[in-house]
């Protein structure tokens, strides 16, 4: 307190959480580029070149290393979702932030085993489970991107200034950027079924039940 009014939070104590899970990323992503090309061939070509991704060969595949930093930059990205939300709940002490960041990466371990489980559920069902493995693939380079995106937004609001008063316009911002990255995704899921001549329905089916539905309760609660 000064002169009975409470002291205004700097920047860069409202976006402590947000800006360690931003260096997390960073340093990961520079891992991907410099440890494992491949991977980080895959996840560029998702974002314009998306049938190289489907018709790669065999030894383009990705490696396990490079698999699991990519893993990871997911998780990160759920960091940041839950550092933000955690914000926009705060109160004056942000005694808080910290909680939602770990909050993040719990839910997104969890979705990740959601998604794996599912696509092994859908190509059980679908008798084609090299073509629902090519749709957790593509799942994962995205998510990479949904990171990316994420960091240039934090990066954008912390030049910006932002006040204690104001936190919710991030908030707000990543899950617009989010739900965009949900419709993109899903999209190009429909895009795998069509490519990989599988039952139409079966793809609409599995976008309702284990990504639709999930999220939108997801979205309800917090």
């Amino acid at each position: 307190m000064f002169e009975g009014q409470p002291i205004p939070h700097a920047s860069y104590d409202l976006l402590a959480a947000i800006l360690i899970s931003v260096g997390l990323g960073l340093g990961a992503t520079v891992m991907l580029r410099i440890r494992f090309e491949r991977e980080w061939s895959l996840t560029m070509w998702t974002a314009y070149n998306i049938k190289r991704v489907w018709q790669r060969l065999a030894d383009e595949s990705a490696r396990t290393g490079g698999t699991l930093t990519s893993h990871a930059l997911g998780v990160i990205a759920w960091c940041i979702l839950g550092s933000a939300w955690s914000l926009d709940h705060a109160g004056p002490s942000l005694n808080n932030l910290w909680s939602g960041m770990g909050f993040g990466a719990l839910l997104g371990v969890g979705a990740l085993s959601t998604r794996a489980l599912s696509a092994l559920l859908g190509g059980w069902i679908t008798l084609t489970p090299d073509a629902t493995a090519r749709g957790l693939e593509v799942d994962r380079h995205m998510r990479t991107w949904l990171l990316w995106i994420l960091i240039a937004l934090c990066i954008f609001h912390l030049g910006e200034n932002i006040q204690f008063e104001s936190r919710s316009i991030l908030w707000n911002q990543v899950v617009w950027t989010w739900w965009g990255w949900l419709i993109l995704k899903w999209f190009r899921q429909l895009q795998s079924v069509v490519h990989n001549r599988l039952p139409f329905g079966w793809g609409i089916v599995y976008l309702c039940t284990f990504e639709i539905g999930p999220t939108y309760l997801l979205f309800k609660q917090f």
